[in-house]
């Protein structure tokens, strides 16, 4: 049986569909308008390639399907969210329980459609409020009082006057959702934006996945599991996930892989660097696990949660490039892949980064995409003429290399920012490099930061797709403590503790799993403010007891010396095994090829003919010195002058300077 995993970013959406032993990578264009169209063309790329007689046939041999996605993460950034309305505490409705005006207000709810509530508010304060609510046109109502949690009576008993009013079976019915429900924390304005993060994302969320799910299973027959990627690097059934789980779940797959890579590997630190069409990400393996932070900002918003560290520049394949006071200027604003680049030759004239690159010589014109799409060579070196050359008064080959040059400076300052905020040195650090145009710049950001070596992997241009196939269904649950760790804590931590057992039970057993073949972690976070935060973790028994489980939690606390000290929160993470499949060392060797040869530009302006290697030509053991380049169906890198490129046992590709 296969598994299928499907990434959709914004510009491209990417699959992976593997049966244990061999792995098919496919990438369709992002379809924004319908994000189910780019799902169902990667199911008709798989089932056409492996020679299935139709969709239907192919997904009666798939176990399971895997969904990550840009698609909350887009919805926050371009503004295009639901309607939302805010009841919160009379004299908050600029701060949101904060110390100044929230980033939220006038972005994800109109000030106009927050409402404060005096302390013990009457029925007909509440539904006065709605009323105003819903005559500004609100669709999804929030509620969220100071110190509601662990004691959230007074929400819900506003939640029910609404819904006594507002029953589900009339149309005017609205959703109502608690700030102690959508982030069960102590801090209260983190409760207020996530519940109005994941209250403006929901319907665009649901009715991708609702209408993927329900075409799998009336158009093509299909039954098995969709699991949707979470930020956590888990998948889940779709009745139980929340929309703002899903946030940059698609990137953070990524980030996930490069920590499986990183233990195969043997290496400590990493900066994972995921370039695509639109944006660059950047994040940290350090000591050989993902880098969480407790506490920051998640898409602009402040949060005092905990989440992999995760940072972004807006520079990608599609970005415009443009010519401002004299110098070369790229993005923020991005072709995406409709109309694309100049040179896809679907509408666009605007230079791109894409343009410049393959303007440059190192984009195989004829074998983009696998030779899907072919490149107008013509079309970039005139759309780089028009907005970069000109303007610059110099020839299309200087200009396309500082449009190149100037996305190397963003992504060397994005990843030398991330390297900085980890406490990591550059010398010390492998780059793995990943994305439709990672290992185009692989080699160019090692060189600026000093990075010993940089990885370009043969699943790299799948490389989210590739995180989400090694993933499992992971539940995270948090809870939010002031406390100090001491004879007493035990006792008091019985009630919740038994709490989050019953609640990880019941969601494995409603998602079809049995929660005595799940793994239970549990984690304390010790410390005196959110900035100082150490974690003491522990694993307990299947369907263990309160007892057993804080009895662990005091031991892994006192072998970490934290007796004593202050606890802020406290998680626990239940994981369920499915269909995942690992890497194993490649064995099968192809056939030599001779390398062809193009011009292309590497430094000033001197343009010369270079080898160029078709990577699926390739083995294990194989070495190369630049300058030269790697082309294949989806992947490109290039070997700069001074660098070398070996394929490893992996069948991956590691660059260094040549010695």
């Amino acid at each position: 049986m296969f598994t299928v995993d499907i990434d959709t970013g914004g510009t491209m959406t990417d699959a992976l569909v593997s049966d244990g032993t061999a792995r098919h990578a496919f990438k369709v264009d992002t379809t924004p308008h319908d994000y189910t169209v780019s799902f169902l063309g990667c199911l008709q790329e798989a089932a056409g390639h492996l020679e299935f007689a139709s969709v239907e046939a192919f997904l009666s041999q798939v176990s399971l399907i895997r969904w990550s996605s840009t698609i909350t993460t887009n919805v926050l950034g371009e503004r295009r969210g639901s309607k939302v309305g805010l009841l919160v505490g009379k004299g908050q409705e600029q701060k949101l329980y904060g110390n100044g005006r929230s980033p939220v207000v006038g972005e994800l709810v109109a000030e106009g459609a927050i409402i404060g509530l005096p302390a013990n508010p009457t029925p007909a304060d509440v539904l006065g409020g709605v009323k105003q609510l819903l005559e500004a046109g609100v669709r999804r109502i929030c509620v969220c009082l100071a110190d509601s949690f662990p004691d959230n009576q007074a929400e819900r008993a506003i939640k029910a006057v609404i819904e006594d009013q507002y029953p589900d079976h009339i149309i005017g019915a609205v959703p109502v959702l608690l700030g102690s429900e959508m982030a069960p924390l102590r801090h209260d304005q983190t409760r207020v934006h996530y519940s109005l993060m994941n209250a403006y994302t929901h319907q665009r969320l649901a009715t991708s996945l609702f209408k993927a799910e329900d075409m799998l299973r009336d158009d093509y027959n299909w039954n098995g599991a969709l699991l949707i990627g979470n930020t956590s690097g888990g998948v889940a059934r779709i009745g139980k996930t929340k929309a703002v789980d899903t946030i940059e779940s698609g990137p953070m797959f990524g980030t996930f892989g490069g920590a499986y890579m990183a233990g195969l590997y043997g290496l400590a630190n990493v900066l994972c660097f995921d370039v695509g069409g639109t944006t660059t990400k950047a994040s940290v393996i350090r000591d050989g696990a993902v880098v969480l932070q407790r506490g920051g900002e998640l898409m602009e918003v402040p949060v005092q949660t905990t989440f992999a560290v995760l940072r972004s520049a807006v520079v990608g394949g599609g970005s415009v490039a443009r010519v401002k006071a004299g110098s070369v200027m790229l993005g923020p604003d991005s072709m995406g892949a409709a109309p694309g680049p100049a040179c896809y030759g679907l509408g666009g004239d605007a230079a791109t980064l894409s343009d410049a690159l393959l303007a440059l010589g190192y984009l195989n014109p004829d074998n983009f995409l696998g030779g899907r799409r072919k490149l107008d060579v013509e079309r970039a070196r005139v759309a780089i003429e028009k907005h970069v050359a000109k303007p610059l008064g110099v020839s299309v080959e200087v200009a396309a290399l500082q449009v190149r040059d100037e996305a190397v400076v963003m992504m060397a300052e994005l990843v030398g920012n991330t390297l900085k905020e980890a406490k990591l040195k550059a010398a010390d650090t492998a780059l793995f490099c990943f994305g439709g145009n990672g290992p185009v710049f692989a080699a160019f950001v090692a060189a600026k930061l000093g990075m010993p070596v940089a990885y370009a992997f043969n699943l790299g241009p799948v490389f989210s797709a590739f995180g989400s196939s090694i993933s499992d269904v992971v539940h995270t649950y948090e809870r939010g403590l002031s406390l100090r760790w001491d004879g007493a804590t035990a006792a008091a931590l019985q009630p919740m503790v038994s709490e989050l057992l019953k609640q990880a039970e019941r969601d494995l057993r409603g998602e079809g799993f049995d929660p005595a073949d799940a793994k239970y972690r549990w984690e304390l976070d010790f410390g005196r403010s959110e900035a100082e935060v150490s974690t003491v973790s522990a694993e307990a028994a299947p369907l263990g007891t309160a007892a057993g489980v804080l009895s662990a939690l005091e031991q892994a606390v006192v072998a970490a010396r934290q007796s004593g000290q202050p606890v802020l929160g406290m998680r626990l993470a239940s994981r369920f095994v499915v269909g995942s499949h690992g890497l194993v060392r490649r064995t099968t060797r192809v056939e030599r090829e001779p390398p062809a040869q193009r011009e292309m530009r590497f430094n000033g302006a001197v343009r010369a003919a270079c080898p160029v290697y078709r990577w699926e030509a390739l083995n294990v053991g194989d070495a190369l010195s630049g300058p030269a380049m790697i082309n294949g169906a989806t992947l490109t890198c290039p070997i700069p002058p001074g660098w070398s490129l070996r394929v490893d046992d992996y069948g991956n590709a590691a660059l260094s300077r040549a010695k």
